[in-house]
């Protein structure tokens, strides 16, 4: 059991390349790739699930008209 959390897939943040492929695989910016680390570590299925949940509530509050 413990194997499989050691070898779960994790981002190199000292690795430009790393932080590229993952960024692309997640479909996100570098920018908001790094900020997902800052915020839930460099677990990838972390990284998925907040970005996941993080997308959803940006769509919500793009659809709303909001006059300023």
């Amino acid at each position: 059991m413990l194997h499989d959390l050691v070898n779960k897939p994790r981002v190199d943040i000292h690795n430009k390349t790393n932080i590229s492929y993952w960024s692309s695989e997640l479909k996100c910016s570098e920018e908001e790739l790094l900020y997902c680390i800052s915020k839930v570590g460099s677990s990838v299925s972390a990284i998925e699930s907040y970005l996941h949940m993080n997308k959803s509530l940006l769509q919500v509050w793009s659809s709303r008209d909001i006059a300023f």
